[in-house]
């Protein structure tokens, strides 16, 4: 929020710092089974700063939360046990001079996996049949157990002149 005072040589803009609301908090899992990531950021400015707290729960454990070292708002969580069917509680905390507010995400591990896209797609016409096309691709390279936890694939695809896709 900004307020304009003006005087007779300049204008002054007058910047109003206020609490953290809510953080809005995310996780998901790109590394099956070894573990998940959750990001976080405030979905209104504080302009001043602001510090986060991350609690992990998993069947009333606290596991160890790695912070990323390159994304601040992001940090790193090994799976304890696969095939869980206790809900992982996340709990992100932002703090600044002026006050606090948390945010909760209950989740169950299967509802956060999502593997990262192929890798290396790509499309050749096959000799002598020029209205087809070999579509090729490979495994994301983040996908850690891909003999154990085996990716399936959907293409879809569409002539630029059509406006459906087929499958």
């Amino acid at each position: 929020m900004y307020f304009l005072l003006t005087f007779p040589c300049a204008p002054v803009f007058l910047l109003c710092v206020v609490p953290p609301q809510e953080p809005k908090v995310t996780c998901r899992s790109n590394t099956y089974p070894k573990g998940f990531y959750c990001s976080w950021h405030l979905t209104h400015p504080t302009y001043i700063p602001s510090n986060f707290e991350v609690d992990v729960q998993h069947n009333q454990h606290s596991l160890y939360v790695q912070k990323d070292p390159v994304h601040k708002n992001r940090c790193h969580v090994q799976f304890p046990e696969v095939f869980s069917s206790s809900p992982y509680k996340v709990n992100v905390t932002a703090v600044n001079a002026l006050g606090k507010a948390s945010s909760t995400l209950s989740f169950e591990e299967s509802a956060i996996v999502k593997p990262d896209p192929p890798e290396r797609v790509t499309a050749s016409p096959i000799r002598l049949n020029p209205r087809r096309l070999e579509v090729s691709w490979h495994s994301p390279a983040t996908w850690p157990d891909i003999d154990t936890f085996p990716l399936k694939y959907f293409l879809r695809y569409r002539p630029l002149i059509h406006d459906k896709w087929q499958h």
